[in-house]
């Protein structure tokens, strides 16, 4: 169930890399669109009319996206669905879900001790039974006697935009048909899991991309003391969980993949430092009292 697109009003925010590779990946499309799509000389203009034009006539609606039937109750969810978003997505979309109310509002209010931000639209979406894990919420799930709680941190690891919040408001970053995580959105994560800390729940972290190739979010799963993560598999169908000590054949393995993320990590750091001081410095200036 992508959540990439909603409806065609997203294709014209979508770069043409990104769309390509949409395409080619999307099991909505049949291989002779596909084909049709893909040719080398089909000029991205004409390549978005073609998928305006399928939507518009083909049963099935838009080619690229079931998303847009969650919103007008075609299709259900019809257990429980939490989850993050991944790499390929309109941040516009994503801004309007973690705006409306959690699509699991019935399910364990009372032990909900989460605390969901966003910017405020006009039309927010809250579709039954789905739950976007973000930096800024959290959830307890109660299952035959276990506390489970799930955090989630959604978008690609790109080191030369872990500072950049692009087309993005607040915390969440993306644009052009793509997203991706910052440190802002790790530091509130952080935030969010101190604030809930309870020694009886088992904790999982749920990613889109992997800590097991990722340093900076093997590093994440230890300091939110998460017990379990379960990732995407890029490019395969089927995600990835598990803990460190389960993959891990000794520890000199594990700690030479955090230095590694450590240094690319400072490298980047070095680079912007002087730039993120500054806009934290005005920031300041600007909040604090006359």
């Amino acid at each position: 169930m992508p959540a990439d697109i909603s409806d065609v009003n997203s294709l014209d925010r979508i770069a043409e890399r990104t769309l390509r590779h949409l395409i080619q990946y999307s099991n909505l499309i049949s291989t002779s669109f596909r084909q049709q799509l893909l040719n080398k000389d089909l000029k991205v203009e004409d390549m978005r009319k073609l998928l305006r034009d399928s939507a518009a006539s083909h049963p099935d609606g838009f080619a690229l996206s079931e998303f847009n039937k969650l919103l007008t109750g075609e299709l259900k969810l019809t257990v429980p669905v939490y989850t993050v978003w991944g790499a390929c997505e309109d941040v516009e979309i994503l801004e309007r879900l973690r705006s409306a109310p959690p699509g699991d509002i019935k399910i364990d209010a009372s032990a909900d001790k989460s605390k969901t931000t966003g910017p405020a639209h006009s039309e927010n979406w809250s579709i039954p039974n789905l739950t976007v894990l973000s930096e800024g919420t959290t959830r307890v799930l109660n299952i035959g006697g276990i506390r489970l709680r799930l955090f989630g941190l959604g978008g690609a690891v790109v080191g030369h935009k872990l500072f950049d919040n692009g087309e993005g408001q607040a915390t969440i970053a993306g644009g052009s048909g793509t997203m991706w995580t910052t440190m802002l959105q790790i530091g509130e994560l952080v935030d969010t899991a101190q604030r809930v800390w309870d020694d009886k729940e088992t904790r999982l972290l749920v990613t889109h991309a992997s800590p097991g190739r990722e340093g900076l979010l093997a590093q994440l799963a230890l300091v939110l003391k998460a017990d379990l993560t379960i990732s995407a598999g890029l490019h395969f169908r089927y995600g990835v969980s598990y803990n460190e000590f389960s993959v891990q054949h000794d520890h000199d393995n594990y700690r030479v993949k955090l230095e590694a993320a450590k240094k690319a990590f400072d490298e980047i750091w070095q680079t912007v430092q002087h730039q993120v001081e500054s806009v934290i410095e005005c920031v300041v200036q600007v909040r604090s009292p006359r």
